[in-house]
């Protein structure tokens, strides 16, 4: 095996991707499918609402960006906008996708906090959404693999999110 950059493949066609104009910015869903099994992941699991809707969420800094399944998505009542670029989207089973809608200004409550959060719809499988680095890092949050926990800064004090499995209940800090 390889790493994806080392890839002789992706090597060979690195002068004839992205021709015509069309910049697409690759964005990953990487860790979908094995993210409930791998107890080492950098992911947090558990279910919160979503513009007043439960959803399963998963947070993963393996993800680039915040995704929401296309079945989900159709209860969250807001419209998708078009992109004005592609992104090319790999799933857990290795396929590539290219995405150009995204449902902007959708709300994450977390602790009875609101959070605002846009979201790329995409079959995801097992999750209602996938909250991604780009989420992550505009709010500057930290998971904490080991615990299961999300901790993210709220003012002067920290927001703790317990995920499944951390065998604790949500609160502040």
């Amino acid at each position: 095996g390889h790493f994806k950059k080392e890839c002789p493949k992706l090597k060979n066609n690195n002068n004839q991707g992205n021709q015509g104009g069309r910049n697409n910015a690759p964005a990953r869903v990487y860790a979908v499918g094995r993210a409930g099994t791998d107890p080492e992941a950098n992911v947090v699991m558990g279910t919160f609402l979503l513009n007043n809707q439960y959803a399963s969420i998963l947070f993963d800094t393996d993800a680039d960006r915040s995704f929401v399944s296309t079945t989900f998505s159709t209860q969250i009542n807001i419209t998708p906008s078009t992109l004005d670029h592609c992104y090319d989207v790999e799933l857990a089973d290795g396929r590539i996708i290219r995405l150009n809608t995204i449902l902007r200004g959708c709300t994450l409550n977390l602790l009875n906090h609101p959070f605002n959060i846009d979201l790329m719809p995409v079959e995801l499988g097992s999750f209602d959404e996938i909250i991604g680095m780009d989420w992550l890092a505009k709010y500057k949050a930290v998971i904490l693999c080991a615990e299961k926990i999300v901790c993210i800064p709220w003012g002067n004090e920290t927001l703790i999110i317990h995920g499944d499995g951390s065998n604790r209940e949500m609160r502040h800090d």
